[in-house]
């Protein structure tokens, strides 16, 4: 499989997330599932039944983390200011229609969270950005998230201006 990029901060909240499934969700869940064996593997022993289903979830997602782990690939650039959008850059955009502005950082797959300002650089807003210049208008339609209290540009927009970036190679906790 092809490595994915990903930010430090990024990188350390997967593995910070990790480790606690790991070691204080798992041992819980599997003492959720001893107690309720002691009630007996009948088929109305619903304690049993939730814990199994808790277990199972905790393991996918621990299997998830651990996968995406291995296919990350941490970027860390030179610290530059730029007047192009890359990896890690936190770029400000603003609808031409009705001069609302927006600023997200450009980061990995595993990572992007568009709520939190997080865009994907393989989303098609994140890749519309990746590569553009400051002041220039560049068109691209984005469908919001959820239309009470979506953070992305309407999809009535004609398009978006980047605004200047603060291009950042190395994130700052």
């Amino acid at each position: 499989m092809e490595k994915r990029p990903i930010t430090r901060n990024g990188y350390e909240r997967l593995r910070a997330e990790l480790s606690f499934l790991c070691r204080f969700v798992r041992p819980q869940v599997m003492e959720e599932l001893y107690n309720a064996r002691a009630y007996g593997y009948k088929a109305n022993n619903l304690q049993y039944f939730a814990a199994r289903e808790r277990q199972a979830f905790v393991e996918g997602r621990i299997d998830d983390l651990r996968r995406k782990i291995s296919l990350s690939e941490i970027v860390i650039g030179q610290q530059i200011i730029s007047s192009i959008a890359c990896f890690g850059a936190t770029v400000g955009v603003e609808d031409m229609d009705n001069g609302e502005r927006a600023t997200y950082q450009l980061v990995g797959p595993f990572e992007a969270d568009a709520m939190n300002g997080l865009i994907s650089i393989d989303s098609p807003m994140g890749g519309t950005l990746l590569g553009r210049r400051v002041g220039l208008p560049h068109c691209f339609c984005c469908l919001p998230l959820d239309h009470s209290t979506s953070h992305l540009p309407s999809a009535k927009s004609q398009g978006f201006r980047c605004q200047e970036p603060a291009i950042i190679g190395q994130l700052v906790n």
